[in-house]
């Protein structure tokens, strides 16, 4: 009996292996759009029964040949009772699944369900450990069949479980940016919740001195600074109903210095946050009111990789540095510092008063202008564009010779920096 290949690879199955029509369509998933793998295997068995009886109609096949098949296959079983002839009937349960796969369907429709329910949210993925057995056994009948139409257990569970709780329960199956993931283990019949964290862009203004971004804790437990920006995010976790919030900074001024003009980017990070559609507005009303040193501007719910860019940008920054000399200095020398420091290349080793947290590195940052305004004698201010990560205090005073050229080198004199602020960060994202 000659039949199309789909029909010719289905009987050469079905004389192996009962299979059930999931299990069965499951093995030719690929072909077609539209069809679940149930009605697929039910329309295969289908189309070989009307074969079969076809040619047996025509004595083109001899019972025999479709005995094995009636065994797994009820409609091939009916066709042939139909024509008179009896056909033993097989054990009923699918090799590959035992016929458990419409029970753990809808087991885990209901898992789904009530834990969406129990947590409050309704955009969800599904996860899905299959049973190991059903695993095993479907490589083996597509292995042994020479089948590379199939697709896996797991894919097709995942998908009707999450087709299903959107149809029956008006839940939204979400692969972008879901409030849950929910992993069903089909080997133990237990149910895990994943809660992604809830990334956001945001701009930082710290109006103040003496303000970490995070708490900086003691020895004993106490608080050097008693305030840290990450304190006021806290807010932000209880809004988006999160465990907690954390702060990943672009970059970082010292506690001392504050963040003005441009403000810098950094992502606020909400652990395990079930409000993924939270109104950003909302939470920005929420973390301004916290201090009135501390200003913050949330732009946009970003992906994970977005931390990354941030924290590693490079991109210039704009200084505005109040600084004192030993000796008085001109017009003229300040001139001369900004011509010198125009593209000027610095060389720093790690400053003394960060190597107990940073180990001895030489590192080279471009200067990009310098423009100094005479306040006093021995007082002048100065806008400094420079490379991210050039330590300008120490550009100043010179670290004792640490940091090659400084003002102080340049000028002859002792300089230190009284003041420092950040006018200006240049977002790279």
């Amino acid at each position: 009996m000659e039949l199309c290949w789909v029909l010719g690879k289905a009987l050469e199955v079905l004389r192996r292996y009962p299979l059930c029509d999931r299990c069965l369509g499951r093995l030719f998933a690929q072909l077609g759009k539209g069809f679940d793998n149930a009605e697929r295997g039910r329309a295969i068995k289908t189309c070989l029964a009307m074969e079969i009886h076809q040619a047996l109609s025509a004595g083109t096949v001899s019972v025999d040949d479709v005995k094995d098949v009636a065994k797994s296959c009820d409609e091939v079983r009916r066709v042939l009772e139909t024509l008179g002839i009896s056909a033993e009937a097989g054990a009923g349960n699918c090799y590959i699944c035992g016929n458990r796969l419409e029970h753990l369907i809808e087991w885990g429709v209901e898992a789904v369900k009530e834990k969406l329910c129990e947590l409050g949210v309704d955009r969800f993925l599904v996860g899905v450990v299959p049973p190991s057995d059903i695993v095993e056994k479907e490589k083996e009948v597509a292995r042994a069949t020479g089948l590379t139409t199939w697709e896996s257990v797991r894919s097709e569970l995942k998908r009707v479980i999450g087709k299903a709780v959107r149809d029956r329960y008006g839940f939204k199956p979400d692969f972008e940016n879901p409030c849950v993931t929910i992993i069903l283990d089909m080997n133990t019949m237990s149910v895990r919740v994943e809660v992604p964290s809830l990334l956001i862009l945001g701009t930082y203004w710290k109006l103040g001195r003496r303000i970490s971004q995070v708490p900086w804790i003691e020895k004993d437990g106490s608080r050097r600074y008693p305030l840290a920006i990450e304190d006021a995010l806290q807010a932000a976790a209880e809004v988006a109903r999160g465990d907690k919030a954390v702060f990943h900074g672009g970059g970082r001024e010292d506690v001392d210095v504050r963040m003005l003009g441009s403000g810098r980017p950094f992502v606020l990070e909400i652990h395990r946050a079930l409000d993924h559609s939270v109104d950003l507005r909302i939470v920005e009303e929420k973390i301004n009111s916290f201090s009135p040193w501390l200003g913050f501007e949330l732009e946009m719910s970003v992906r994970r990789e977005v931390v990354a860019n941030v924290k590693g940008s490079r991109g210039y920054k704009i200084y505005r540095a109040l600084v004192l000399t030993e000796r008085s200095v001109s017009e003229e020398d300040l001139s001369m510092l900004e011509s010198f420091f125009r593209g000027r290349v610095v060389e720093q080793w790690t400053p003394k008063r960060v190597l107990r947290r940073k180990r001895e590195a030489l590192r080279r940052r471009k200067v990009i202008s310098v423009r100094a305004m005479r306040l006093d004698s021995n007082l002048f201010e100065a806008l400094i564009k420079a490379e991210g990560g050039l330590y300008i205090k120490e550009l100043i005073s010179g670290d004792d010779g640490r940091t090659t050229p400084s003002f102080s080198e340049v000028l002859n004199t002792k300089a230190v920096c009284l003041e420092l602020d950040v006018v200006y960060v240049q977002k790279q994202i």
